[in-house]
């Protein structure tokens, strides 16, 4: 039996392998944006929904961006 051994992800081994300061950025807030784009209405607003419950300001944040974007939220 193969066991997988995972490693950690370190900034200076990060950047031994090559990998830059751009690819390890990661926008969690636009991600989760451009999933509600293009989600269908119902599960973009059940999403919301239940975020809302978790993040009111997060919520009402991705909503305002939604609204900008001419997408009903």
């Amino acid at each position: 039996m193969k066991t997988e051994t995972r490693k950690e992800r370190t900034p200076g081994r990060d950047q031994a392998e090559g990998l830059n300061a751009k690819e390890q950025n990661v926008d969690g807030f636009d991600q989760v944006f451009q999933m509600l784009k293009i989600a269908d209405p119902a599960f973009r607003e059940s999403l919301l929904q239940r975020l809302s419950a978790r993040d009111i300001e997060l919520a009402r944040s991705l909503r305002a961006k939604l609204a900008q974007a001419g997408i009903r939220a």
